[in-house]
């Protein structure tokens, strides 16, 4: 039974929402990554998970750049990401994701704590760690499947989404409805499981392999993993 992990993050300051998936069973859990934790802990008596997917960017676009490939082809809302880490300290728009997610890859690969999707595969590492895309995960899995706001109507998006990941035979025994951020985390462990059972990037992957900007500390683009 190989454990997979989805993560909604929110920054090194508020909590990130986790989804353990097992023999088609989610258990829910909370965390606060920091540079010094990353990677959330599975549940007592799971085995490390084989991947981990981050609702997060994992880098900054190429030098020169506005935008990451992945993001524009994934169609997330990050339209412009900052040039560097300096410019990132003056930044207003998902400042707290970027750096949050900029920082969990660069400490994985930097501690090598586990091996990153799209970089030289890393020996006897358990775990893989990759990015995904809620909303793009949903719209390769149900194409025109209608999604309500999540702001405005969040019970109607979580009963959406959570039916049909029922459909896939996916269960959670510790709630009856999960919250918004759980389902969105549920989502990322789907890419994580798809992930897994391709044995690389599934076909829905979005994006180009990244590079290390060792001088800047932070991976250029990457890749949005999706079934």
């Amino acid at each position: 039974m190989t454990t997979v992990c989805g993560v909604d993050v929110g920054s090194f300051h508020t909590l990130s929402y986790v989804a353990w998936l097992r023999n088609r069973q989610f258990v829910l859990d909370l965390y606060i990554p920091s540079v010094e934790d990353p990677l959330p802990q599975p549940p007592e008596g799971w085995s490390q998970p084989a991947h981990i997917a981050f609702d997060a960017p994992q880098g900054l676009a190429t030098p020169g750049c506005k935008r990451r490939k992945a993001d524009k082809d994934a169609n997330t809302p990050t339209r412009r990401l900052p040039a560097d880490r300096h410019e990132l300290a003056e930044w207003r728009a998902y400042r707290g994701l970027i750096e949050a997610g900029i920082d969990i890859f660069w400490a994985v690969y930097a501690r090598d704590l586990a091996a990153i999707v799209g970089l030289e595969p890393v020996a006897d590492h358990h775990t893989t760690v990759l990015e995904t895309y809620p909303r793009y995960v949903i719209a390769r899995l149900w194409p025109g499947l209608k999604i309500s706001s999540k702001r405005k109507k969040p019970l109607k998006y979580v009963d959406t989404v959570w039916d049909r990941l029922q459909e896939f035979g996916c269960s959670c025994t510790s709630v009856l409805r999960p919250a918004v951020d759980h389902v969105d985390a549920m989502l990322c462990t789907i890419a994580a499981e798809a992930c897994l059972m391709a044995g690389g990037p599934p076909e829905g992957t979005v994006g180009s392999n990244p590079t290390l900007d060792t001088d800047a500390r932070v991976l250029r683009e990457g890749f949005i993993v999706s079934p």
